[in-house]
């Protein structure tokens, strides 16, 4: 269903509180398991290949602020998921936490999960699939976003619209990049205008009261070193119509305003991976609704290798947009649990680890990112307390090589692959590291 291209960053909404974590599913979402208790405590997921995420929140040790498991079934592939709503707010007296969730597919919408009243945020997307989470937790689930890939042949996902209901429906995507936006504004936003990289122009979407049309400003995006990334604004009551009374326009580089007068409701749309490619919305006398059609900025395939060892605990998988510079493994006669951290500071879940009375010696390893990249894994597996697991691990960069870690009984393992980056890994994992393996990409697309 979801594209083999690159990923779309939305968000995260939510606080400030706990630690950051992301979560990338090697194809569709099929699972989502909730803690809740008016809040979120703590949430996981489970991929198309069985592999589970590891649990984001719940860290407390209050065992009656645990909440009640709600399990989410997703039919993948008749059904995927597009996109989350919910509330955050304070909770306990604590940072600001998510106190609800609901999760929209193709189908039909789960939820409402928890009942703490909170700040609304939403994101209605079209054409995309949500094939990952981010945000940051600890006692409970702080805050949450989501990573998109497109669903459609031309490679990009709609985001938005807000506004009013007015005017004729518009919507434009452009081959090239949009180099010149041209606002109208004055009270409100009363037009939009846009010329692409090739010359070619959109619009004029809105100004059509010839009585009020406002100031003229205009932006240029030069497209080698500049892209559009994003934009905000309000929207709200303008001679007795709900139109868009504030823009402002995102780029790598600045920001473009705000032009208008930003009255009403606002909206914002963090996100992180993409070009803006075209617009969505309303338009007549006036600017009454717009939403922006996004692409990624990088297109990158995955290749899955392994894993080597046993079949007990449950399967998990992580991945990363970024390159991974950290890697803790806790270490005795076999590897314990391990875990990960990628170049924005994004932490793993722990996998494996389970088993209090034997968690092992902690060891961390540090790559130099960019100048330094992990390439492949080395290891062995066999049985440790009738189990069979994962009892020594090297990791091999493009400058060195660190460990072993471990005992290195048992039977090796080895990957001699070149030209390639790992982005991330894959296995099973219970009281400990039962089976690991990684997933690729070739250094031409990095």
């Amino acid at each position: 269903m979801a594209s083999s291209g690159g990923d779309v960053k939305l968000g995260p909404w939510g606080g400030l509180g706990g630690d950051r974590w992301c979560y990338r599913a090697s194809d569709g979402i099929t699972g989502i398991v909730l803690r809740v208790e008016g809040n979120i405590k703590s949430i996981s997921f489970k991929d198309t290949r069985g592999l589970v995420s590891g649990t984001f929140g719940g860290t407390g040790n209050d065992p009656n602020d645990r909440g009640e498991e709600k399990k989410i079934a997703i039919q993948w592939p008749t059904e995927y998921l597009k996109s989350i709503s919910g509330t955050y707010g304070r909770y306990k007296g604590v940072l600001a936490v998510i106190t609800s969730l609901s999760f929209t597919t193709n189908l039909t919408t789960h939820g409402p999960f928890g009942t703490a009243p909170g700040e609304p945020f939403s994101i209605p997307i079209a054409d995309g699939v949500v094939v990952g989470f981010h945000g940051r937790c600890g006692y409970y689930l702080d805050a949450l976003g989501v990573f998109v890939t497109p669903a459609t042949s031309h490679g990009s996902i709609s985001v938005g619209q807000w506004g009013g209901p007015g005017g004729d429906p518009f919507s434009f995507r452009v081959g090239s990049w949009i180099k010149e936006i041209i606002v109208h504004e004055g009270t409100n936003i009363k037009s939009l205008s846009f010329k692409d990289g090739n010359g070619q122009e959109y619009g004029k979407f809105g100004g059509k009261n010839a009585n009020d049309t406002g100031e003229e400003r205009r932006i240029e995006i030069d497209g080698l070193s500049e892209h559009l990334t994003s934009i905000t604004g309000t929207y709200g009551d303008y001679a007795g119509m709900v139109v868009i009374t504030s823009l402002a326009f995102q780029t790598n580089l600045t920001t473009y305003g705000p032009f208008g007068n930003a009255t009403g409701t606002s909206f914002s749309i963090p996100i992180e991976g993409s070009v803006v490619i075209g617009f969505h919305g309303r338009g007549g006398h006036y600017l009454d609704a717009i939403g922006i059609h996004v692409k990624p900025r990088d297109i990158e395939g995955t290749i899955s290798i392994g894993p080597w060892g046993g079949r007990g605990g449950s399967p998990w998988s992580y991945m990363t947009n970024r390159g991974i510079n950290q890697i803790v493994i806790h270490v005795g006669s076999n590897i314990k649990s391990i875990s990960f951290r990628d170049t924005t500071g994004l932490d793993s879940a722990t996998f494996g680890g389970e088993n209090p009375n034997d968690i092992g010696e902690r060891k961390t390893v540090l790559i130099n990112w960019p100048s330094e990249h992990l390439i492949s894994i080395s290891g062995t597996y066999g049985k440790f307390s009738t189990l069979l697991t994962i009892t020594s691990l090297s990791f091999t960069t493009n400058r060195a090589t660190y460990g072993p870690f471990g005992t290195g009984s048992g039977t090796p393992f080895s990957i001699p692959i070149n030209n390639n980056t790992v982005v991330g890994f894959h296995g099973r994992a219970g009281h400990y590291l039962d089976a690991i393996g990684i997933f690729v990409k070739p250094e031409t697309t990095i």
